[in-house]
């Protein structure tokens, strides 16, 4: 398993499908962990569901997680 790069106590994800409007790596402190295999972003008055893959994604020499999308929900008001 590859080493995954922290910086400033924080992890990049690469996000793979969901809205064309994310971007691709996400910083995973200002998402929700849901459990250690879901990861929840608030986007555009929705919640967007990807789950880890398991796999990490090389970019510029930084080990990133995948996440892959699954589904989105709205969020409660």
């Amino acid at each position: 398993m590859p080493e995954v790069d922290i910086i400033s106590g924080s992890v990049s994800v690469f996000l793979r499908g969901g809205p064309p409007t994310l971007p691709q790596t996400f910083c995973i402190a200002d998402a929700v962990v849901a459990d250690s295999s879901r990861l929840v972003i608030a986007h555009r008055g929705r919640n967007e569901h990807f789950a880890f893959t398991g796999k990490f994604k090389n970019l510029e020499g930084t080990a990133m997680p995948v996440a892959e999308w699954g589904y989105s929900t709205a969020i409660a008001e």
